[in-house]
């Protein structure tokens, strides 16, 4: 019965966040950065985001190696697969 006190750590049950979605939005002009960990999250986050203009800067970036997979003022958007 002493065992059930001292077992080994608890895994997570979240998986890791992989990807950040970095947002600046007009009014009342102030960022926002969110994490996911699934790439289609992150990528419909940002999608929705640019559709509906409530941003006017949109950055995601996969925080591992810290690549730019979507920037919306400079053009970057590599497709969903490459993330």
């Amino acid at each position: 019965m002493s065992d059930w006190l001292h077992s080994g750590p608890v895994s997570p049950i979240w998986p890791v966040d992989r990807y950040e979605v970095r947002s600046i939005r007009p009014n009342p002009g102030f960022g926002a950065a969110d994490r996911y960990a699934s790439a289609t999250a992150a990528h419909e986050a940002a999608m929705r985001m640019r559709d509906s203009g409530l941003a006017t800067q949109i950055q995601v970036i996969r925080i591992e190696d810290g690549v730019v997979l979507f920037d919306l003022t400079s053009g970057v958007e590599m497709p969903l697969e490459a993330w």
